[in-house]
């Protein structure tokens, strides 16, 4: 039963915010779990894949060595999508310390842009032109704008706190 206040009978504050954080702490945590299982199962891929370049730089595979451009967009696909994941980590415990209310719009979009954009560095330098990289290069822009926005959405949600 919820506290009332002597005066009116109406719940007071303290239960009333209880009972609203009770009932999103469901979906928060969801929001979280996500979160944090694509930005884990996202390192263990993309530093699988830097154990892969490695591997054929040490095999001497001619196929990678002898294509500067392969060579450079699968180091960027490499980078992106670690240092990304990383970023989704930072989310999850941003969300966990800091914000009240996660911003679906700004999570989706810096999930969606966190797989795209290392995507599109993969998918350019797996089928490229000769000194051009392939057309999923184009990708690229749009995956960092939603990139940005999910940032700085979750940013601006951290900074305001429910009164």
């Amino acid at each position: 039963m919820a506290r009332t206040d002597k005066e009116d009978g109406k719940p007071d504050a303290v239960s009333r915010g209880a009972s609203t954080a009770t009932a999103d702490a469901p979906r928060h945590a969801a929001l979280v779990a996500g979160l944090l299982r694509q930005a884990w199962i996202g390192l263990a891929f993309w530093m699988s894949f830097g154990l892969l370049l490695e591997g054929l730089i040490g095999y001497r595979i001619p196929d990678y060595l002898n294509d500067p451009q392969r060579r450079e967009l699968f180091r960027l696909a490499h980078a992106h999508g670690g240092v990304l994941s990383l970023v989704l980590l930072a989310a999850a415990f941003g969300l966990v310390f800091g914000a009240t209310e996660a911003p679906r719009k700004a999570l989706l979009a810096l999930r969606v842009g966190v797989v795209v954009m290392p995507l599109s560095f993969l998918l350019a330098g797996m089928w490229h032109y000769s000194n051009d990289p392939g057309l999923a290069i184009w990708l690229v822009a749009p995956a960092a704008l939603l990139v940005i926005f999910g940032i700085v959405g979750l940013a601006l949600a951290l900074g305001i706190r429910k009164r």
